[in-house]
């Protein structure tokens, strides 16, 4: 083989060779989020189980059966926002739900914030990182929030994320209440609504609840509520009235002969944790005569014990 013969050889090899060379790199694995729930129950449940009360949930139930809907956010670390999912309900019974990344995201430092149980985005604040769980959308929900830092790079594309309760809740169970008493109502003072993604909690506000009743002599409400500023930092105050003898809308309007009223009671509340309260009525039908009891430790600890005539 003479020499142009090697050189023309070497082309046909090198042509060859080149068809083979990858213009174009494929995409790195994408950033993957997976999210669980931490707080499936409160962490006091027990004392409300063994009273009847409240039941234990499963531990192994569909994510849905805990969180019904999921908002998240993701900022990169300059604070820009690198995406975003609206308040959407889950539809899928998977004990886990995944966020995966675009791929074409570049690898980097990434904040996720992911709020659960709302039914609309009005709560959230202007960067979702916060929230008002006592805004419309929120008020009446059991809301839930996970917030994580993560390095997305080589090897390190999957996370993990538990979401917990932002909320107490308050059980308030009456014994012996007169059968003409059809309504009740609930004030609390001085909780937390405002909630950031670190569950740093501000802006105390008052709530009020009313209640008619379907089932007359005993009741048991619950009021889901954010978490007191201190120890007996909260303020309820409960009545318990005949509905029909208020001469206008608003029931709070009622005869003082038609209703009952408790002494005040303060109270401190806890995220993830059950406020137990038993108000056992011993009057005459026509006096301010309660016995108070909260669950304190697995058993009721007294709280009032009053006589109070009009």
């Amino acid at each position: 083989m003479n020499r142009w013969s090697n050189v023309f050889l070497g082309l046909v090899m090198a042509l060859g060779l080149g068809a083979c060379v990858r213009e174009k790199l494929p995409d790195c694995p994408p950033m993957q989020v997976t999210l669980s729930v931490k707080d499936k129950n409160y962490f006091n449940i027990d004392d409300a189980a063994k009273l009847g009360l409240l039941e234990r949930k499963a531990e192994d139930l569909p994510f849905r059966s805990y969180v019904s809907s999921l908002y998240y956010i993701v900022h990169d670390a300059d604070g820009n926002v690198v995406a975003e999912q609206k308040n959407t309900v889950i539809d899928n019974d998977d004990l886990v739900q995944q966020i995966v990344l675009p791929s074409s995201l570049p690898y980097g430092t990434y904040s996720f914030t992911v709020w659960g149980n709302m039914k609309s985005d009005e709560p959230l604040g202007e960067n979702a990182t916060e929230a008002d769980i006592e805004e419309v959308g929120a008020a009446f929900n059991d809301i839930y929030l996970a917030n994580g830092t993560f390095e997305y790079q080589y090897g390190k594309e999957k996370h993990t994320l538990g979401l917990e309760r932002t909320k107490g809740n308050l059980l308030i169970k009456a014994e012996n209440i007169p059968d003409n008493i059809d309504f009740s109502t609930k004030d609390i003072m001085d909780v937390f609504s405002l909630v950031d993604n670190s569950f740093n909690y501000s802006n105390l506000t008052d709530l009020h609840t009313n209640l008619d009743w379907e089932v007359h002599n005993e009741i048991l409400t619950q009021t889901l509520v954010g978490p007191s500023p201190g120890y007996e930092d909260s303020a309820l105050d409960v009545e318990f009235i005949e509905k029909g003898t208020s001469s206008q809308g608003d029931v709070r309007n009622a005869s003082s002969s038609a209703s009952l009223v408790p002494e005040r009671v303060y109270c401190t509340f806890g995220r993830n944790e059950l406020t137990i309260l038993r108000y056992v009525y011993v009057g005459d039908g026509s006096s301010n005569e309660f016995k108070v009891y909260i669950m304190v430790n697995a058993a009721w600890e007294q709280v009032i014990d009053m006589d109070i005539q009009e």
